[in-house]
C-alpha cells in the first residue's frame, strides 16, 4: 500500500508531458482564423467596390485595340504563269549561270517569301503609316504632332512623343508561319473595328504592289544588263579579230611584194617548208587574189562564228516581246480580311474580376496579419 501512495518519479514519464504542452499550444485554430476574417469583412466589401468601381472606371476609359487577320498560301504556278514562262525564256536565250536568278524571280515560292519578309519589314510598315490617313487622325487626337529636322530641344520631345506612337503601330503589324501547314497569319491591330480590316487590306495591297514592282525591276534590269554584256562582248571580239584581220592582210600584202619581186607567180610546193612568217609559196595570183579578199571581209563573224552567235542572242532579246502583267499577286488567300467580330483588348469582365479577387485577397491578407500581430501568448 506504501508504494502504491508513493508518487512516480520515472523521469521519462516527466518529459513526456513536457514536450505534449507546447505541441498543444502552437496548433493554429480553424475557428480563429474564419471569426478574424469575418470580423473585417467590411474591409473586404468596401475594398471590393472600391476595386470594382475602379476597374470598371479603367475597362471603360482604357484604350480600344481591334485585331484584324487574314490567312495566306503561297500562290500557285498558274497564278504567275505569263511571268513565270517569261522568266523561262529570257533564261533560256541567256544561258549562262546567271539563268537561275532571273527563273527565280517569278517562282511561287520565291514571291511568297519576298512577301512575307516584306510584310514584316520596318521600314515599310513605317513607310505605309507615316502616309495613312487612319494613323495621321490617330496622331491629331493624342495630340502628338510630326517633328521636323530642327535641332531644337522642342523638336526633339516631339520626336520622342512620335517615335513612341510610332513604334507601337508598327509592332500591331504581324505576319506570322506556321512551320508544319505552311500558312501565314496576317494581322493588324488598331483602335477601331473597321479600321483594322480596311489598313490590313491597305498594307496588304501595299506590300503586293512593292513586291511586284521590284520583281519588274530586277527582271528589266537583268535584261539590261544581259543586252549590255552581249553588247561589249560583241565589241571586244570584234576589235580583236579586226585586229587580227588587219594584221593577217599586212603579212599577205608582204607576201605578195616578195612573190612580185622574186617572180614566183604559181603556187610553189617546194617554198615555206618550216611556215615561214610569209608565205611566198602561195605565189604572186594566190597573194594577190588573198589580199583583195581580205580588204573585202566587212563580216567579221567570218574569222570568228562567236560573233554571230552572241549578235544572234541580242538581237532575240531585243525583240523578246515583254508583258508588264501586273494582275498577279504574290500570295493565294486561305481565309480573306474581315472586319473582327470581338474586341482584342481590353477585356472588360477579365479586367473586373481580377480586380476584385485582388481586393478580396489583399483585404484577407491585412486580416491575417492583423490577428497575428495582435494575437496574444497564453501564460
Amino acid at each position: 500500500m506504501t508504494q502504491q501512495n508513493q508518487p512516480n518519479t520515472n523521469p521519462t514519464q516527466e518529459n513526456i508531458g513536457v514536450y505534449q504542452q507546447p505541441y498543444q499550444d502552437d496548433e493554429i485554430d480553424l475557428r480563429e482564423l474564419i471569426k478574424a476574417i469575418w470580423d473585417y469583412k467590411w474591409l473586404t466589401v468596401i475594398m471590393c467596390v472600391v476595386a470594382i468601381v475602379g476597374s470598371v472606371f479603367y475597362a471603360l476609359n482604357a484604350q480600344e485595340w481591334w485585331v484584324a487577320k487574314g490567312k495566306v498560301l503561297k500562290p500557285q504556278l498558274n497564278d504567275v504563269a505569263v511571268l513565270y514562262s517569261q522568266s523561262k525564256k529570257v533564261g533560256a536565250i541567256v544561258n549562262d549561270s546567271n539563268t537561275k536568278d532571273i527563273v527565280a524571280l517569278f517562282e511561287p515560292a520565291t514571291l511568297f517569301k519576298i512577301f512575307i519578309n516584306s510584310f514584316n519589314s520596318s521600314l515599310n510598315k513605317k513607310q505605309f503609316l507615316e502616309k495613312n490617313s487612319i494613323f495621321l487622325d490617330y496622331l491629331a487626337t493624342k495630340e502628338i504632332k510630326i517633328p521636323t529636322d530642327e535641332l531644337t530641344a522642342k523638336n526633339q520631345l516631339l520626336r520622342v512623343a512620335y517615335r513612341h506612337a510610332l513604334n507601337s503601330w508598327m509592332k500591331e503589324i504581324t505576319a506570322s508561319i506556321d512551320a508544319k501547314s505552311g500558312e501565314v497569319s496576317l494581322s493588324f491591330r488598331t483602335p477601331t473595328k473597321m479600321s483594322s480590316a480596311l489598313l490590313l487590306n491597305e498594307y496588304i495591297a501595299f506590300i503586293s504592289e512593292e513586291v511586284k514592282d521590284n520583281q519588274f525591276k530586277n527582271f528589266l534590269l537583268f535584261l539590261d544588263s544581259s543586252k549590255q554584256r552581249l553588247i561589249v562582248s560583241i565589241e571586244i571580239t570584234k576589235k580583236r579579230v579586226a585586229k587580227k584581220l588587219a594584221l593577217l592582210l599586212k603579212k599577205t600584202e608582204y607576201a605578195y611584194q616578195i612573190a612580185s619581186q622574186a617572180e614566183l607567180v604559181d603556187y610553189q610546193t617546194n617554198l615555206n617548208p618550216n611556215e615561214e612568217l610569209f608565205q611566198i609559196n602561195l605565189g604572186e595570183k594566190v597573194l594577190k587574189a588573198k589580199v583583195k579578199v581580205l580588204k573585202s571581209i566587212t563580216d567579221l563573224s567570218i574569222l570568228d562564228p562567236s560573233i554571230s552567235g552572241k549578235q544572234i542572242t541580242l538581237d532575240s532579246l531585243n525583240h523578246l516581246e515583254f508583258v508588264d502583267d501586273h494582275s498577279f499577286t504574290p500570295f493565294r488567300y486561305l481565309e480573306i480580311v474581315e472586319p473582327p467580330l470581338a474586341r482584342a483588348a481590353p477585356k472588360r469582365a477579365l479586367i473586373v474580376i481580377l480586380a476584385t479577387l485582388l481586393a478580396g485577397m489583399l483585404s484577407i491578407f491585412i486580416a491575417l496579419v492583423h490577428y497575428f500581430m495582435t494575437k496574444k501568448d497564453p501564460e
